[in-house]
């Protein structure tokens, strides 16, 4: 796998800077119907586009296209359906970026360095078992890397269900609906019982020690927030726009308002975005790149690729950004759908990428294969 450079600053959006691209020849448009009949401003296009894409299977999805200047860019939100609200489907693993964001944040409270050592450890009793010992770079970089369930989890124990979905999870974050109540394993020692005390001992690089402890309040944030698939009480739930939001807050936090930025220094804005040392982040075509692969790679192949994925046996969701440099072409997907078949994403990311080139009047070919630039 080929990692991105380090970098603290987003450059024409990143610093890694993409070949220049030959000029493009440009192509007779093919007429496309169901978007003729939805003007590029019209939000029900995204009904029309995404209506004939398995009919049979629920989808949900919303798309945040950015137009304007690097320094103050447009966000032109749409939603299929009723998108922007819904969580009545299960977010799977996407939702691990919001313990890896709400992680960083935390350590950050703490004044606690990314690079220090996490050693997790249960209450059996009257004495402490320990369970696991991680950094959080190396816990956020295997979420990435092949979306790992264990690392997820840990993460999920050292910020606690209580100060998660009280302190992170919060409309002024960016996220009015979203609930997360269990982790993704059952098995010992990174099993996160939330009923059992929780403490983790932290050892800084410079050997400095100090420890957090949590025990579950018991509430049900998922109760509170209505979510309804797998458990009402103690389900994980978000949208596709809450989803699509965390993107933006990450890849555009230069030019945000303060209110909407995350608490992240530039140095974590940079490797969870591109990975560093051998890390993985956001930009990557692993685990599960459903939207890119014979899909948005077809029409914008020199485009990079950030994003999140996440699949059971009947939900299949990936959310991402793109940006083509050469075609000034950037643009977030958050995608779901109500099956195991990754090529539903992949066929609704390809019909919406196609659209948003055909609003800034860029053609693809007749076949919708690789364009020629």
């Amino acid at each position: 796998m080929t990692l991105a450079l380090k970098t603290n600053k987003l450059p024409s959006r990143f610093a890694k800077k993409m070949p220049q691209a030959a000029p493009y020849p440009w192509y007779l448009v093919c007429s496309l119907y169901l978007l003729m009949m939805h003007p590029s401003g019209d939000a029900a296009a995204l009904d029309a586009i995404l209506e004939p894409i398995a009919p049979s299977v629920r989808k949900w999805a919303s798309v945040v296209v950015v137009d304007g200047e690097e320094s103050s860019p447009d966000f032109r939100w749409y939603h299929y359906r009723d998108s922007e609200h819904a969580i009545d489907f299960w977010p799977a693993s996407t939702i691990k970026i919001y313990t890896a964001v709400a992680a960083l944040e935390y350590l950050n409270q703490l004044g606690v360095s990314s690079d220090s050592a996490l050693i997790f450890e249960h209450q059996v009793g009257d004495h402490w078992q320990v369970d696991a010992a991680r950094t959080p770079r190396e816990m956020i970089s295997e979420v990435f890397r092949r979306s790992s369930n264990e690392d997820y989890t840990l993460l999920l124990r050292f910020v606690g269900i209580d100060r998660i979905n009280t302190q992170f999870l919060i409309p002024e974050k960016g996220f009015p609906h979203s609930a997360l109540m269990r982790d993704y394993v059952v098995h010992r020692p990174v099993v996160y019982e939330n009923t059992e005390p929780q403490r983790i001992r932290i050892v800084e690089p410079d050997g400095k020690n100090r420890e957090v402890t949590h025990t579950w309040t018991g509430i049900s944030y998922a109760k509170q927030r209505g979510a309804t698939i797998l458990s009402d009480t103690t389900g994980n739930a978000t949208s596709t726009r809450e989803l699509a939001e965390c993107l933006r807050r990450i890849l555009f936090a230069e030019v945000l308002p303060p209110e909407e930025k995350y608490q992240l220094t530039n140095q974590q804005l940079g490797w969870i975005r591109h990975g560093e040392d051998g890390l993985v982040g956001l930009e990557n075509k692993s685990a599960g790149p459903y939207a890119w692969k014979d899909a948005i790679e077809t029409l914008l192949p020199r485009a990079r690729y950030f994003h999140k994925a996440g699949l059971i046996s009947n939900y299949v969701l990936d959310v991402a950004y793109v940006e083509d440099e050469a075609l000034n072409v950037k643009f977030i997907l958050s995608l779901a759908a109500h099956t195991g078949d990754g090529k539903v994403i992949g066929q609704m990311a390809k019909a919406l990428t196609r659209w948003i080139l055909q609003q800034k009047a860029i053609p693809t070919t007749k076949e919708d294969s690789t364009q020629e630039r």
